[in-house]
């Protein structure tokens, strides 16, 4: 019997909610991961912790193509795209469609801990299919004004505390799992 996928969040987002400036922008990180790098501790943010238990990466598709630009920095991890267009194929891309084939993919690939990362509508429509187990959400102490939300509308969905840690350069980690 084939163990269903556990699948993840972990993102980082403004104190005002937003993941990506107006234009899809995240040079604004920087400084964050600069104050992560230089701290005493090998993986002050937890990241090498996190993606070494990860075997694929879902991803939109302006993620997708923004990841690419960066010389697709998650080793031999399958990709998943989410898109509205079934015959979309790329480099890393194990399957693209719609949210309910790609988790039927996920799934018949047998992988075991899947990363729903970066933008809101992909973030909101992997939370209304009900695929997320947990989140680990990043709030930078700063104030974007506009730009793109972490979660694009959708239906409510109630999750409960693990833990709050504070990281360096003023970061806050919150980690939740999602309530049935």
């Amino acid at each position: 019997m084939q163990t269903a996928p556990h699948f993840v969040g972990y993102i980082a987002m403004s104190l005002d909610g937003f993941i990506a400036t107006p234009d899809g922008g995240v040079e604004w990180l920087d400084q964050f991961n600069t104050a992560l790098s230089e701290c005493s501790s090998e993986d002050a943010g937890g990241y090498n912790a996190f993606i070494e238990k990860v075997d694929a990466v879902l991803m939109g598709r302006t993620t997708y193509n923004q990841v690419l630009g960066w010389g697709w920095p998650y080793g031999e991890r399958a990709g998943y795209v989410l898109t509205h267009r079934r015959d979309f194929t790329g480099d890393h891309v194990t399957a693209a469609g719609p949210i309910e084939h790609l988790r039927d993919a996920i799934q018949t690939n047998g992988h075991k801990h899947v990363w729903v990362m970066g933008g809101g509508a992909t973030q909101r429509a992997a939370l209304d299919a009900g695929m997320f187990d947990e989140l680990s959400l990043f709030v930078m102490p700063i104030l974007l004004g506009d730009g793109l939300p972490c979660f694009a509308k959708g239906t409510q969905r109630n999750l409960s505390l693990n833990n709050v840690a504070a990281k360096p350069g003023g970061i806050l980690q919150i980690d939740y799992t999602f309530k049935e």
